[in-house]
């Protein structure tokens, strides 16, 4: 099917696909990254399934041929993109595809410059439904089109297969396809400007089961537990009564500001990660009259360079306790990159030995622990600075320096508190989302401000060599 052939607004068409020649097929043993993700989402069902989304501008138009020529080479060359899942009493399995068929969704855009609004209804669409892994590909798959030619591409995916980092390979990895593709036979012949795809989930499954591994995860499953035995109260105590789901708000803040105090605070030698976590931290213990908290923070597990560019989910979670109650915000801040620092080379493990672990915790401290509270750099890779392509067709920020906001869906999420920071339009964003029994949009205004007063401070100390 042809882009000029396209008879409605919507519409979808099938992609058959299939691998190349020693392209990886079969049946392995889950990773440990999917193993986690599966049961994460099976304990939040029925709203829990945590699906990546991405929208990726095309650039110069393309023809829906084309297009969906890249599209068939990159679901072919990454076996993640073509597994389905299977659970029975030996445990989780992933089954790789050879060859397969995954819906695209093509939807013309209703006018001019609506084209990254029809995108963003994609991805809401998308994000309704739970894929079923064990029939279905993980992939969704969509095409924005205006005039029948294609301008934005959206892929969502279950966390299962795919973590941020993939996010990002496989979206560069597209715009390398169409840089190459000007034409439907040339999207075939582009994947010779791809590198060969090396290490895959079939090839990690088997790198886990060695010696070598099993050594990795003991020492991360000792680290969690030397964290966790000495964890502070709950930042925000559960209720003692069951309660209704609070709704979860996300505030957004954007400045120069902002951006001016990173600057000055990185020149002066403090990592970029472990100032907004200081400050944060700082921010919450003011508000809660709590000193310290325990944060989980998401890890790539990049650290080899020969896994630049897999495509799967090897990201995993480690943990770091701050302690406000002493010091300089300089000091907090040097503390804090000397733990980050440690923590980041401790998040790969078994997630069945750190299930016994913690366990174990729980049951000599009479308690349940609370990892409700996320850290998360974006912008960085295992702790280290990584640009962040930007979308010259993103929306603005709702003022210079004011707060735009998102509601969530509460009932897709394990979380009490969610700070992370990214890259808008080159400056960087701040955002706060909460479960807003913990924390009302009000406060969350509060805390983004105040971490904003308290970086420029920091900054202005920093630049008159005080702190």
């Amino acid at each position: 099917m042809t882009a000029g052939s396209l008879g409605t607004l919507r519409t979808t068409v099938d992609l058959a696909f299939t691998a190349p020649p020693g392209g990886a097929q079969g049946v392995y043993a889950a990773t440990w990254g999917q193993r986690e993700m599966w049961h994460k989402i099976a304990q939040h069902r029925p709203g829990g399934f945590y699906q990546l989304s991405q929208i990726i501008p095309v650039g110069e138009p393309r023809s829906l041929d084309t297009v969906l020529g890249c599209l068939r080479h990159l679901v072919g060359r990454h076996a993640s993109l073509r597994t389905t899942f299977r659970e029975d009493a030996g445990g989780l399995f992933q089954v790789i595809h050879r060859d397969g068929v995954l819906p695209v969704r093509v939807e013309e855009a209703p006018g001019e410059g609506r084209e990254r609004a029809t995108a963003a209804a994609l991805v809401d669409g998308f994000q309704e439904d739970e894929p079923l892994l064990e029939r279905e590909f993980a992939p969704r798959l969509a095409v924005v089109t205006r005039g029948g030619a294609v301008t934005y591409l959206v892929l969502v995916c279950s966390h299962v297969v795919l973590d941020g980092h993939s996010e990002r390979v496989l979206a560069s990895e597209l715009r390398t396809l169409l840089a190459a593709a000007n034409a439907p036979a040339e999207a075939e012949e582009a994947r010779t400007v791809l590198p060969p795809v090396g290490h895959g989930p079939a090839e990690q499954a088997e790198a886990e089961a060695r010696a070598k591994s099993r050594r990795t995860s003991a020492r991360s499953v000792a680290h969690w537990r030397a964290t966790l035995a000495d964890a502070p109260p709950a930042l925000f105590p559960s209720p003692t009564e069951p309660s209704p789901a609070a709704p979860i708000w996300c505030g957004r803040l954007a400045s120069g500001a902002l951006a001016t105090a990173e600057a000055a605070l990185v020149r002066s030698g403090l990592g970029s990660g472990a100032l907004w976590l200081s400050a944060v931290a700082r921010v919450l213990a003011a508000h809660t009259g709590r000193p310290a908290t325990t944060f989980r923070l998401p890890v790539s597990n990049r650290f080899d360079q020969a896994l630049d560019g897999y495509v799967g989910n090897l990201s995993q979670h480690t943990v770091v306790t701050v302690d406000t109650a002493t010091g300089t915000f300089r000091e907090l801040a040097r503390r804090v990159e000397r733990d980050l620092m440690r923590a980041y080379f401790h998040a790969r493990y078994d997630p069945a030995e750190l299930a016994e672990a913690t366990t174990e915790i729980e049951s000599r401290r009479g308690a349940p622990l609370d990892l409700t509270y996320l850290f998360n750099d974006v912008r960085s890779r295992n702790g280290k600075p990584r640009p962040t392509p930007a979308d010259p067709a993103a929306p603005e920020e709702s003022g210079a320096s004011g707060v735009s906001w998102e509601l969530l869906h509460s009932s897709n999420s394990d979380i009490k508190l969610h700070v992370r920071v990214t890259e808008t339009r080159g400056r960087p964003r701040l955002d706060i989302a909460a479960d807003t029994s913990c924390l009302s949009r009000s406060a969350i205004t509060d805390a983004l401000f105040a971490v904003e007063q308290l970086l420029v401070e920091a900054a202005r100390e920093a630049e008159y060599g005080a702190g």
